[in-house]
């Protein structure tokens, strides 16, 4: 017999065997068992999901779940988390009621079938007339990260006509730093939330215990009285805690017996009223002896649900002698009944108190609750290999709870857990990066177990473990700074630390690490001699200065680092790299002309590494290409920067001839570079043929990803639409920047730190195709929406924002102008002309052009002013430097001069200068003349010589 589980409205990822990697199931408000059922036993009346308790409190994060879900952003992730019995199951089972209620889809997705299928058939996904659609992940630091990922990119969320909001609940926020790093950038709103434990103070927590004493009466019948000084105490500010307070109240008064007066009475007094049932079901004809439910109970806790074959083959050899592991495995699930299809093993639920059932179960805790001698071997068999050497199904959830126990419970790892993995280290990491980093957070941690643990680790980035690699290395990083017997070995010990942090996008203690690493190694080095761990140390402390937004310091690193290079034998693929980024920091600094020579330096030694081995070195050349390609750019040089960047392209077309998936991303990017080139010299149509291909491969990795390339596919939709304009293809110009546009509004409404800037490049590009396709007003009010971004920006960081600044006050001016607002045009005009004469005495290359614009467009508004004497001076400086440009920026300079002239009376001169101007003209290439706006100036200029 086979099983299929499959979609409808959503995609289905599924692992390497075929098993899918998560479900989706529509949520609904699942059917209240009856009283006589419930009332058998406390655990089932404290399972959330059978509602017994009305939700009360916690109004203040309803009010701000509303808020969250009519929020502005198009997809919003938010991640909740606090400790077991906080409350997060249930607060999200009522935001996702109220959000059915107001018509919104809501899903609840689980990781992976595991060894039990959910029930058969399909699940329907479409959002129909949905309002929005709702996905809610509980359990999720349990996921392995990359499914988690791959689950946000879910066409259910990505296709989405309406707003979607993702609700992942966990106990701690470890997890969603790791998730977030890999997120970035996205298109995403993140947020976290730490549920707050409820307050000491005030009604909450009598109110919460009388809505539970409430519900649990409705299935006992027995008035109870609050016990106020019970729930004063810190631990009751869990959820559950006051639940179980309620209950055992309820239940007590019910038989007679004294109320607890702490948790852990609480929790002893709930897990005798289990052991009680056992024995009742068992006098009353049930098969299970007492005993071996508490085996079988444990077993399940422990193992997670199965299957009932694969129950029934755990069963056997575990029990006491003479049971039945298939009498045993339907008689435990008569007690504790699985929602999925004939299932076997439940948990019991709640998690806390199934970890505490663990813990007491295990010898070594002192309290007054009798351990099974069976429980530890048992334990070490279940955590166990199989006889191939492959790990347990259920080791992920096995060492999830034991580990979660240990937090509580000290002697579960002490007495149970560590030896079972000191024996094994590599089981800790197998089992997963939520259970390690929940295992590495108790106090009692054996360092050296943690030690042994870490050798099993990957080396470099693993999503999936990443996280808890950095939690090990920072439990680690003290006992081995405090043992280190050399500045060097200290120096090792920050700087792995440092790697992790950054990778896990701790960027601040990151940097810190790095730059303790650093002076280690400067210590340890030998005065005089270069040391290679010194400059590996710095190349990664400047990048993390990079990050934090400390350029000169960052600068400081890099030099210091190439220098060292420079005088080590032996490290010339670490010197190309060095070069390299030493290029970024310049760049960054606005230093382009150095940035482009480093680079050069760069190229240089990766051509001479790829000569020698090209598998190895040719993508490391290519993007060597790339970076001087766009550095050059900066300069002007844009002929130099085609070279780069077609010899960029034409590497990446290699590799992806032999591999088209995995370079896609690579040439895609370089055809973009290659068009801004082409484009920076005016070869309009060739520029438009190169980013037509671009955007069509930014699409379909888009599709494939849209987290991780919608940003680039609107980078490349809002270059395409420059020379589509320029060739007068201007409505699919249009078309090309208002979807750029609309991208990148999504993407900065959710992420404004790290998309705002590129709404502004997108905003400016488009305000120009809508000037020409006649849409003027519009084109105004995009276009100082853009200069009021780039104003901020600059405000902050004038040596990367300034120059974007001067661009979109030119097109406010010119927009403006066509509208006849000539005094605001004029001073647009002003104050861009003003930045780029700033700009152009620096690097005269890549703002001349620009500045001659600026000059032209401020000459006619001061002409439609009247202001004939300034616009003459305007015009006759914009001639003049036009000369050292190409043919049709000369033309234009001296015809608007000849304009101005003429409108000054000077018409011997106007005539001159338009003289000069057609012959200019009549030089030019056909397709030059075609474009729209050479072919107006010409006319102007054969006007002005008549």
């Amino acid at each position: 017999m086979g099983y299929a589980y499959g979609t409808v409205g959503a995609d289905l990822h599924v692992d390497a065997d075929g098993s899918p990697l998560y479900l989706l199931t529509r949520w609904e408000r699942a059917a209240r068992p009856s009283t006589e059922w419930l009332s058998e036993l406390p655990s089932r009346l404290l399972n959330a999901r059978h509602r017994v308790v009305t939700f009360t409190g916690r109004r203040t994060e309803l009010a701000e779940y509303q808020q969250w879900l009519a929020g502005p952003a198009s997809i919003a992730v938010r991640w909740l988390y606090g400790p077991g019995g906080q409350g997060k199951t249930r607060l999200a089972d009522e935001v996702a009621g109220r959000a059915q209620d107001d018509g919104w889809l809501v899903v609840s997705a689980s990781t992976g079938a595991g060894p039990v299928q959910p029930p058969p058939g399909r699940q329907d996904l479409r959002a129909g007339r949905a309002t929005g659609i709702l996905l809610i992940a509980d359990y999720a630091d349990r996921w392995p990260l990359s499914s988690l990922a791959l689950l946000l990119d879910n066409r259910l969320l990505t296709e989405a006509t309406v707003p979607v909001r993702v609700l992942f609940l966990a106990r701690t926020d470890a997890a969603w730093r790791g998730l977030a790093t890999a997120l970035d950038p996205g298109r995403l709103a993140l947020s976290d939330e730490r549920l707050a434990p409820l307050a000491a103070t005030g009604a909450a927590r009598r109110q919460m215990f009388e809505a539970a004493r409430d519900g649990f009466l409705a299935h006992y019948g027995a008035a109870v009285p609050v016990p106020v000084d019970l729930l004063a105490g810190p631990e009751f500010g869990l959820t559950l805690a006051v639940h179980m307070a309620a209950l055992v109240a309820v239940d007590a008064r019910r038989r007679d017996r004294p109320l607890p007066t702490d948790l852990a009475g609480l929790t002893l007094y709930l897990l005798d009223r289990e052991q009680l049932h056992w024995a009742d079901r068992h006098a009353a004809g049930g098969r299970l002896r007492p005993d071996a439910m508490r085996r079988v109970v444990f077993i399940a806790t422990v193992c997670g649900t199965q299957p009932a074959d694969a129950a029934v083959t755990l069963l056997r050899g575990l029990l006491p002698d003479g049971v039945d592991p298939a009498v045993a495995a339907d008689d435990h699930a008569a007690c504790y009944p699985s929602e999925a299809t004939a299932a076997r093993c439940e948990p019991l639920y709640p998690d806390r108190l199934a970890e505490d059932f663990v813990a007491l179960t295990l010898a070594g805790h002192g309290v007054a609750y009798p351990a099974g001698e069976w429980a530890g071997p048992l334990l070490t068999r279940l955590l166990g290999r199989e006889e191939d050497g492959s790990p347990r199904p259920w080791l992920r959830r096995a060492v999830s709870t034991l580990a979660a126990a240990t937090l509580r419970w000290p002697h579960v790892g002490a007495g149970h857990l560590y030896p079972v993995l000191r024996a094994d280290p590599r089981l800790a990491v197998e089992a997963g990066g939520d259970s390690l980093g929940t295992l590495t957070a108790a106090d009692g941690i054996d360092l050296n177990l943690l030690a042994e643990i870490e050798e099993h680790l990957p080396k470099g980035r693993y999503l999936d473990l990443d996280v808890a690699a950095l939690a090990v290395q920072q439990r680690l990083a003290d006992q081995r700074l405090a043992a280190a017997s050399s500045p060097r070995e200290r120096g090792d010990v920050h700087a792995d630390l440092g790697y992790r942090l950054n990778v896990t996008g701790h960027r601040d203690p990151a940097r810190a690490e790095m730059a303790a690493a650093v002076e280690c190694y400067r210590v340890a080095a030998t005065p005089g001699e270069p040391d290679a761990d010194l400059a590996h140390a710095l190349m990664n402390l400047a990048h993390t200065e990079l990050d934090v937004g400390r350029r000169p310091q960052a600068l400081a690193s890099a030099e210091e680092a190439r220098d060292l290079y420079r005088a080590l034998a032996g490290h010339e693929p670490d010197l190309a790299y060095a070069w390299s980024t030493l290029g970024t920091v310049l760049a960054a600094l606005g230093r382009h002309e150095e940035a482009a020579d480093a680079c050069t330096e760069s190229v240089r030694l990766y051509e001479d590494l790829a000569e020698a081995d090209r598998d190895q070195y040719e993508t490391e050349l290519a993007g060597a290409l790339g970076n001087r390609g766009s550095w050059r750019h900066s300069l002007g040089q844009y002929a130099e920067a085609w070279a780069d960047a077609r010899r960029a392209t034409a590497i990446y077309r290699r590799r992806a001839a032999q591999d088209p998936d995995a370079y896609l991303h690579e040439v895609a990017a370089a055809l973009v570079n290659e068009g801004m080139q082409l484009d920076g010299l005016r070869r309009y149509a060739e520029a438009a043929e190169v980013m037509t291909e671009s955007v069509a491969a930014f699409r379909k990795l888009a599709d494939l990803l849209p987290d991780s390339f919608e940003h680039f596919l609107a980078t490349a939709l809002s270059n395409l639409s420059e020379p589509l304009f320029h060739v007068g293809r201007t409505a699919e110009a249009l078309a090309a920047s208002a979807e750029a546009v609309e991208i990148r509004r999504r993407l900065a409404a959710a992420r404004p730190g790290v998309f705002t800037a590129d709404l502004a490049i997108g905003l400016n590009n488009h305000a120009v195709d809508q000037l020409a396709a006649g849409q003027a007003e519009e084109a105004l009010g995009t276009v100082t929406e853009a200069v009021a971004i780039r104003r901020r920006l600059a405000a902050d960081d004038p040596v990367t924002y300034e120059v974007y600044l001067a661009s979109s006050l030119n097109n406010q001016g010119k927009i403006q102008l066509a509208l006849g607002r000539d005094a605001e045009a004029a001073g647009s005009y002003r104050e861009a002309t003003a930045i780029y004469r700033r700009l152009e005495a620096k690097r005269p290359a890549a703002h001349r052009v620009h500045l001659v614009a600026t000059l032209t467009g401020h000459a006619r508004a001061l002409l439609a002013l009247d202001r004939t004497d300034d616009a003459v001076t305007a015009a006759g400086e914009a001639a003049g430097l036009s000369r050292e440009l190409d043919a049709v920026d000369l033309a234009t300079g001296l015809t608007v001069l000849a304009v101005a002239r003429h409108a000054a009376g000077a018409a011997d001169e106007a005539r001159a200068a338009a003289e000069e101007a057609v012959g200019v003209y009549a030089a030019l290439p056909a397709e030059v003349l075609a474009r729209p706006e050479v072919a107006e100036l010409r006319a102007e200029a054969e006007a002005r010589r008549r």
